[in-house]
C-alpha cells in the first residue's frame, strides 16, 4: 500500500524535470522518462511511457518499475523490470524477490505484452504472472499454501481461488501454474540476464 501511495505522488512529476527519450514502435512515436526516487524506506527507478500526440502533448500509457529496494539494510523486498521492443510489440518483464528476513515480501514474475494497433493505440494484449506474496508457511491462513500442495476440500479450493484472484487484481495479470509458471520464470530470468548485459555493454 505504501509503495502505491508514493508512486502516485510521483505522477505529478512525470514530465517536469525529466529528460525525455524518444522511441518508435511501428510508426508511432513515444517518449520515455526514467526517474529515481528515495521515499520512506524505498529507493529505485521508475520508467514511464507516453504517446506523442500531433499537438505536441504527451498521453500517459503506463509505468514500469525498473528497480526497487524496499526495507531495512539486509531485509529487503526487491523488484526489477526490463522492456524490449520488437517491431510493433513491446514486452515488459517484472521480477520480484526478497533478501534476508523479508518474510512478507513477494517472489515471482510477470510478463506483459503490448501491441500497436492500426489506430496507433498501444494496447496490452496479455499479462501472465506467477507470484508468491510471502515466504511459504509465513501465513498459514493464506490460500497460497495450495500452490505447493493440491487443495482437496471445497474450502481449500475456495481459499486458493481467493488468493489467486487477489494476486491477479493487485498485480494486473493472469495467474499461471505448474510447468507454465516454471517456463514464465525462466523467460523473465533470461530477460533480466539480457538487461544486465545491456548495462555492461
Amino acid at each position: 500500500m505504501k509503495k502505491t501511495v508514493f508512486l502516485l505522488l510521483l505522477v505529478a512529476q512525470a514530465v517536469m524535470g525529466a529528460e525525455l527519450k524518444h522511441i518508435t514502435i511501428g510508426n508511432q512515436d513515444f517518449s520515455l522518462t526514467t526517474e529515481t526516487y528515495d521515499i520512506y524506506d524505498s529507493k529505485g527507478e521508475v520508467l514511464r511511457l507516453y504517446r506523442e500526440e500531433r499537438n505536441n502533448n504527451l498521453t500517459f500509457v503506463f509505468n514500469l518499475i525498473l528497480k526497487d529496494r524496499t526495507g531495512a539494510c539486509s531485509d529487503k523486498s526487491v523488484e526489477d523490470g526490463y522492456y524490449e521492443i520488437n517491431g510493433t510489440t513491446l514486452t515488459l518483464y517484472s521480477h520480484w524477490d526478497r533478501r534476508g528476513k523479508a518474510y512478507d515480501a513477494p517472489y515471482g514474475v510477470r510478463v506483459q505484452v503490448y501491441k500497436l494497433k492500426d489506430n496507433y493505440d498501444l494496447v496490452r494484449t496479455s499479462s501472465r504472472l506467477y507470484i508468491e506474496t510471502a515466504r511459504p508457511n509465513y501465513n498459514e491462513n493464506s490460500g497460497m499454501k495450495y500452490l505447493f500442495k493440491a487443495p482437496q476440500t471445497k474450502e481449500e479450493k475456495a481459499s486458493l481461488k481467493a488468493y489467486v484472484n487477489a494476486v491477479e487484481r493487485n498485480y494486473k495479470g493472469t495467474f499461471v501454474y505448474g510447468d507454465e509458471a516454471k517456463k514464465l520464470i525462466k523467460e523473465v530470468e533470461e530477460a533480466m540476464t539480457r538487461k544486465m548485459k545491456s548495462i555492461w555493454n
